[in-house]
């Protein structure tokens, strides 16, 4: 079956089962209450993320050629979707999901054989190999990237925007490079995320269907693109460097990262949730959730070009690591200015113009 016809068939299986396990989700208590951090009206269901792994679950066996570690990918979203789903019911430790993630990681590694082996010449003298290290070093990539999603799910359409255009650029890469590395589950993956965002996309339209993807749903879409990120950057068939690669996902990860630095810095758990994440400071700012999502998604796509373009016209991997650096820097400045921008730009709106 084509990649299309199989897409077409993800997006509806997404679809029907969110509306055929919606009554389900209310009836078990997998549902989502406001309060404190939650600022959402109603108790809303949490079963986005099954139903995206169920679309992807019917579908992907259905395209020839199966993508590459098929059944290895399936099984660690299977993972992070089950604990995932308990987690968004009982609220388990984070020492549990770690477990979980890390198991994800290993069958990544072990199982589909992807690890992050070489990081290209990021410190301008050769390729850095990583030998030995390659299997401890991608767990870390798998767990910052599966968290980075996870973080970044505070508000409706945002976390499957921001995948969205991690799966759109990943596309594009393989266009570009004319290879079919990462372009079925890509593909596949952008049709589960519209199918989603019929129930979770910021608008009045959808407010009696509204259904959130819980914990399952973020830690799957981060499984999936740091899948991409190393299927496309690694091995014999990729086609980017691991630093472009990077790019893709520039943006949640480097939020993460801010994140994790900003907590340990004050004696927090890394894993503690808060309310300083970009997507917080621009709600703080004035933008409305519809606002942020369409802010966000459209710079994380940006970015995402930005680094396979870079890479294609010749620009070094050193330079591509330095900017990747420095858009960490700059982001933990822009949140903490953005007010004053705001303020300033909505003084210049305002004011009249002299004839």
């Amino acid at each position: 079956m084509s990649r299309f016809d199989a897409s077409v068939i993800a997006f509806m299986v997404t679809v029907l089962s969110i509306l055929v396990f919606r009554p389900v989700a209310n009836a078990i208590g997998l549902i989502d209450k406001p309060g404190g951090r939650k600022q959402h009206q109603g108790n809303v269901p949490v079963m986005g993320g099954l139903c995206m792994f169920l679309g992807l679950f019917v579908a992907l066996p259905l395209v020839d050629p199966a993508i590459y570690g098929q059944t290895q990918f399936l099984l660690g979203a299977a993972v992070l979707v089950l604990v995932g789903a308990v987690d968004d019911r009982f609220d388990l430790p984070p020492r549990t999901r770690l477990i979980a993630q890390a198991t994800a990681g290993l069958i990544l590694c072990s199982g589909a054989g992807l690890t992050a082996d070489h990081l290209g010449a990021i410190f301008f003298m050769g390729d850095v190999d990583l030998g030995l290290f390659s299997t401890l070093f991608t767990l870390l990539v798998v767990m910052s990237a599966i968290n980075a999603f996870n973080f970044l799910d505070g508000m409706d359409g945002l976390a499957a925007g921001v995948a969205l255009s991690a799966c759109v650029s990943t596309a594009i890469a393989a266009l570009i490079a004319g290879s079919d590395v990462g372009l079925t589950l890509a593909v596949m993956s952008i049709a589960v995320l519209f199918g989603f965002l019929v129930f979770n996309f910021p608008t009045s339209l959808n407010r009696g269907v509204r259904t959130f993807m819980g914990d399952a749903g973020a830690t799957m879409l981060g499984f999936i693109v740091v899948w991409l990120g190393l299927r496309i950057s690694n091995g014999p068939d990729a086609f980017v460097p691991a630093v472009a690669a990077l790019w893709i996902a520039a943006l949640p990860i480097s939020d993460f990262f801010n994140s994790f630095v900003r907590r340990v810095y004050r004696g927090q758990s890394p894993m503690k949730a808060d309310r300083e994440h970009v997507h917080h400071y621009l709600q703080r700012a004035g933008l409305t959730d519809r606002q942020v999502m369409a802010t966000m998604t459209t710079l994380s796509l940006l970015l995402g070009v930005f680094g396979i373009v870079a890479h294609k016209a010749g620009m070094p991997d050193g330079v591509l690591f330095i900017g990747f650096l420095a858009l960490c820097l700059s982001q933990r400045w822009a949140v903490q200015h953005i007010d004053g921008l705001v303020r300033a730009i909505s003084r210049n709106r305002a004011s009249p113009v002299s004839p």
